[in-house]
C-alpha cells in the first residue's frame, strides 16, 4: 500500500534535504553514538540494557520507546504520487478560513496511547500491547471519530442546525454509519440490555 504525503508533511520533508548531511534531520543517522548536536541513537538492543542500568520507570520507558519509534518510522522511505499532491494542493487552497482551521487541527489531534494500552489490554486480556498495534489502532479510531465528526456535519446542514456538534447530531450520524456498515458489529451479543 503506497503511503501519500499531505503538503505539510512534503513541507517538512523539503526542509529536511536542505540540512546538511550531518543533521539529525537530514535522516542519515550513524549506527550509535553521539552525533555533533550532542544527541545519542541508541540500538534497539542497548535500549534495553540501558533502561535496567538506568533504573528508569515504566512510564519513562513507554515515552522513550514511542519517540524511538517515531524516529524508527522516519527512517522508511515514502514515495509521493505528485498528481496527487497536486489535487491536494488544489483542494487546500480552496478552504475556507474555518475549514483550514479544522483541517489542522484534525492533523495535530491524536488519541493518547496510554488510554489506548489500556483498551486493548481490557479487549485482549494480554498485559504486552506492542507500539505499532497501538499506533495503527489510534489511527484507526481516529479515522473512524473523523468520519463520525464528518456525517455529524451532514446532519447539521441538512437539519439547518448551525454552532457546535451537539449530541443528537453524533447519535444521528453513528445510526447512519451503522445503515452503511462502517461500524463493526459485535461477534458476542450482550448478555443485558
Amino acid at each position: 500500500m503506497k503511503h501519500s504525503k499531505d503538503p505539510f508533511e512534503a513541507a517538512i520533508e523539503g526542509e529536511q534535504e536542505e540540512s546538511p548531511p550531518d543533521s539529525p534531520l537530514s535522516g542519515s543517522g550513524r549506527g550509535g553514538g553521539a552525533n555533533d548536536d550532542g544527541l545519542v541513537e541508541v540500538d534497539k538492543k542497548s535500549k534495553t540494557s540501558s533502561f535496567v542500568a538506568e533504573g528508569k520507570s515504566k512510564d519513562e520507558d513507554d515515552e522513550e520507546e514511542e519517540e524511538n519509534m517515531e524516529a524508527e518510522l522516519t527512517k522508511y522511505p515514502t514515495t509521493a504520487n505528485p498528481a496527487k499532491m497536486a489535487t491536494m494542493q488544489v483542494i487546500l487552497s480552496q478552504f475556507t478560513e474555518d475549514q483550514m482551521s479544522r483541517y489542522e487541527s484534525f492533523r495535530r489531534s491524536a488519541l493518547q496511547k496510554a488510554n489506548m494500552q489500556k483498551l486493548l489490554q481490557g479487549v485482549t486480556g494480554s498485559q504486552n500491547i506492542s507500539m505499532p498495534i497501538k499506533i495503527v489502532t489510534c489511527g484507526i479510531a481516529k479515522m473512524f471519530v473523523g468520519e463520525l465528526v464528518e456525517t455529524a456535519r451532514v446532519v447539521m446542514g441538512e437539519r439547518n442546525d448551525s454552532g457546535p456538534i451537539r449530541p443528537c447530531h453524533i447519535r444521528e450520524s453513528y445510526r447512519r454509519l451503522k445503515l452503511q456498515g462502517k461500524v463493526p458489529k459485535r461477534t458476542v451479543p450482550r448478555l443485558f440490555r
